[in-house]
């Protein structure tokens, strides 16, 4: 019997010049942010994926698979010069070289039907091991090549309960059902909440409401006329939607007691001027107005 001896294909180095995008090669566009946000993740870690491709006639090696990278490595390179430096990898590329062109077809083939981003409960807790490991969200970023608003929002995500979290990566809650959950404040109803809405198509305003039963908006006319600076700075907790731009507050009987005090003090003053003022608490429209009309008016004075 005859032993076929098959050769792995060999690494060799070359001079970043010397390399381009191969015409092979199925990704022939790029995103500029995203090959800026890959530069800035090569300049922080180096490059830790070889490039595959294929010499041609003229010497020179046509990237079959790799190509974003290449072109991240040329930027990292054209703003800082000095990266090659402190990875020599990104002066003399790795690339691996195909034995022939139906071989370099094929990687070419292959990477592009193979690519695929890490699923969001993977990439969350990526993130949030990096930041126990003590990185900021600044190298979370640039690590992965995302921007740090996305960083920040995933982090929201890793804080969550693990049991969130698995089930996010089942599918028996979606990504935006998990959003929901990061606005808790209580583990217990947590996992309550999660343990009821599982494997059913429940919207992300009803799970944030049974999470948050007693909460009031940020918009709510009494945190608006109180103002949310004096509520924390009295003890007042909130926490703030990072998916939805809105603010709870969580101390009630707090809010209530600072509206009255502020009222009353607004009464006082006007009362200074007029000789009778009574406060409202309640929203009030006064006989005559057209009941279209919503303002809420606080005083009446005489």
């Amino acid at each position: 019997m005859k032993t076929e001896i098959i050769t792995a294909a060999a690494i060799q180095y070359f001079p970043l010049a010397q390399l381009y995008v191969s015409d092979m090669n199925p990704r022939q566009d790029a995103d500029p942010e995203g090959i800026d946000l890959l530069a800035d993740s090569l300049a922080m870690i180096g490059l830790i994926q070889n490039l595959s491709g294929t010499v041609d006639a003229d010497g020179r090696v046509g990237i079959v698979a790799g190509g974003r990278r290449l072109r991240a490595i040329a930027r990292a390179v054209e703003r800082d010069p000095t990266v090659t430096k402190r990875h020599p990898e990104l002066a003399s590329v790795p690339v691996r070289i195909a034995p022939d062109e139906a071989t370099a077809r094929a990687w070419a083939s292959a990477e592009n039907a193979a690519r695929e981003d890490l699923a969001p409960a993977d990439e969350i807790r990526a993130y949030g091991r990096m930041k126990e490991a003590g990185a900021d969200v600044s190298t979370i970023a640039r690590s992965f090549g995302k921007t740090e608003a996305h960083v920040y929002r995933r982090l929201a995500l890793a804080a969550l309960p693990a049991a969130v979290l698995d089930a996010l990566k089942t599918g028996h809650i979606s990504y935006g059902m998990a959003k929901a959950f990061t606005v808790s404040q209580d583990e217990a109803l947590t996992l309550q909440v999660l343990a009821e809405v599982m494997g059913r198509d429940v919207s992300e305003y009803r799970i944030k409401q049974a999470l948050q039963p007693e909460a009031i908006s940020g918009t709510d006319r009494r945190a608006l006329f109180v103002g949310l600076d004096a509520y924390t700075a009295a003890g007042g907790r909130m926490n703030r939607d990072l998916f939805s731009d809105t603010t709870a507050l969580h101390d009630g009987d707090l809010l209530a007691r600072l509206f009255t005090e502020k009222m009353d003090e607004a009464a006082a003053k006007i009362g200074e001027v007029w000789k009778w003022v009574e406060a409202m608490p309640d929203s009030y429209v006064p006989t005559g107005l057209p009941r279209s009309w919503t303002a809420s008016i606080p005083f009446r004075a005489s």
